[in-house]
């Protein structure tokens, strides 16, 4: 019976025998490996990976990529189809990239070790999106996967950060932004406009979408008596007290923009004036005009440390950028393309 401590000790030697100039994948060389779990007893074989890169000596496999589609849906990225090549050549650049950060930050000592505690705070993020404990473990298992590989993963994007952030961003020069911010606020003013907004009260009637015709025109009418109390004086407070027990009724106060279609509509009225019942998602509302408050030019001192900011992260990615060019230029990678070809199925379930 073949441990996994024997399988991988063939995988590393595999890996050192590859480590070829990275144009020989150009040429149509690749070599598939095949790991075998044994489950039970040896006449128990399941093929578990397929290895589709490597850098450095570490083998990137088929379930990795895939698994970095399924982990996006985990955090709320829904895959609805099948990876296109393009996907799939997108994410495994990706992976590759990772790899080298991950590399240069062993070399300078950023650990895994050193943030578990952010680790644990992310997954825990993550499990609130879900309506229980129980709904996040099924959709690790409609994913087939396991929670240490969404740790892990969540763990190589906090080192990724860290490596970024201490190695790029920080090693901008603060002086040169200094010089650098006001001429970006200048040629760039239009970006720095709060726009035009309405704030107004509103009592929404609302209508579920699977309604019958009689049932909406039902809410249209209540809607219309609502706008009709109000056109008669009373307050959205009075109406709203003697309509408790209604659930179908909601009065709130909001604040739109004028370029919304709700907010240019209620941007034509005057201040107290009523408009309604309007036909909106969701129902029909009734609006009345509170204030307008006119788009304005933020001065430079609101957002010298938002431009600051956006200068000192365009120059990280810029030198980000030519390091890991230096590092797939200087160090041993290679996509072994026929092996990336065959990677299909990649079956996502949709996360509910």
């Amino acid at each position: 019976m073949v441990t996994l401590l024997e399988l991988n000790t063939k995988l590393r030697y595999y890996i050192k025998a590859m480590r070829t100039p990275k144009h020989l994948s150009n040429i149509g060389i690749y070599i598939t490996f095949l790991l075998f779990l044994f489950v039970g007893n040896a006449d128990a074989q399941v093929l578990i990976d397929s290895v589709i890169a490597v850098v450095n000596g570490q083998a990137i496999t088929q379930s990795e990529l895939t698994n970095e589609f399924r982990l996006e849906t985990i955090i709320g990225k829904p895959l609805l189809q099948e990876p296109t090549e393009a996907e799939k050549q997108e994410y495994l650049d990706r992976i590759i990239s990772r790899r080298f950060v991950l590399l240069g930050a062993e070399k300078i000592g950023v650990t895994a070790v050193d943030h578990k505690k952010q680790v644990s705070e992310q997954i825990a993020a993550i499990r609130s999106k879900f309506s229980s404990n129980s709904a996040f473990q099924k959709a690790l298992r409609e994913q087939e996967l396991e929670i240490e590989t969404l740790e892990k993963w969540v763990s190589d994007y906090i080192i990724y950060e860290e490596y970024f952030r201490r190695q790029f961003f920080r090693a901008v020069n603060s002086k040169e932004i200094d010089e650098l911010a006001p001429q970006h606020f200048e040629a760039n003013k239009a970006r720095f406009v709060v726009p035009a907004t309405v704030t107004f009260r509103s009592a929404l009637v609302a209508v579920a979408s699977d309604s019958s015709a009689k049932e909406k025109q039902a809410a249209k009418r209540l809607a219309g008596q609502i706008y009709l109390r109000l056109q008669q004086g009373e307050t959205y407070e009075a109406i709203k007290q003697s309509a408790k027990t209604e659930k179908s009724i909601s009065f709130n106060s909001l604040t739109l923009t004028t370029d919304t279609p709700l907010g240019a509509i209620v941007a034509q009225l005057e201040p107290s004036e009523h408009k309604g019942p309007l036909p909106v998602p969701g129902g029909y509302r009734i609006v009345e005009l509170v204030k307008k408050t006119p788009k304005r030019q933020k001065q430079y001192s609101e957002v010298k440390d938002q431009i600051a900011n956006l200068i000192r992260h365009n120059k990280a990615d810029i030198a980000f950028n030519e390091w890991l060019a230096k590092q797939k230029a200087d160090e041993p990678w290679y996509i072994l393309e026929d092996a990336f070809k065959r990677v299909s199925g990649i079956k996502i379930q949709p996360t509910k």
